[in-house]
């Protein structure tokens, strides 16, 4: 019995060290390879249809909001936007902590800086990133 234990035990080790290995070398499982950019980037990006167009580096192309309330109307023009600078060792993910309470919302501030990030897992301390409400 127990060298049937130990055959069994060796066994399990090496099945995970070899899944394990496997799974190290997969780019596509890792959280990395899941995140957009020029190296995993497989099909074409979507593109949004009826969403208000924001040029965050052009003076007061803010979006505009109207109400209409009866016979009035009044326009005003949306908060500024927050602003971040980059420093050494910051990750998307670790901003996004900083500012939404969640890791998972990273996407809101790679969509608002597009223009901004060339390649997410590589941002350069001095970037000024626009952090979206």
């Amino acid at each position: 019995m127990p060298r049937d234990f130990k055959i069994g035990m060796l066994g399990g080790l090496v099945v995970v060290i070899i899944v394990g290995l496997w799974l190290s070398i997969r780019p596509s499982l890792s959280v990395r390879g899941t995140m957009p950019g020029p190296e995993n980037s497989e099909s074409e990006q979507e593109e949004v249809i009826g969403q208000p167009v924001f040029e965050p580096n052009i003076p007061d192309s803010r979006p505009i909001e109207t109400e209409i309330a009866g016979d009035n109307i009044t326009t005003k023009k949306a908060a500024e936007p927050k602003y971040h600078t980059v420093q050494s060792g910051d990750t998307l993910s670790g901003i996004s902590y900083q500012y939404y309470g969640s890791e998972h919302k990273w996407q809101k501030i790679l969509d608002a800086n597009r223009d901004v990030i060339i390649d997410v897992k590589n941002l350069r301390p001095g970037m000024r990133l626009i952090i979206p409400e």
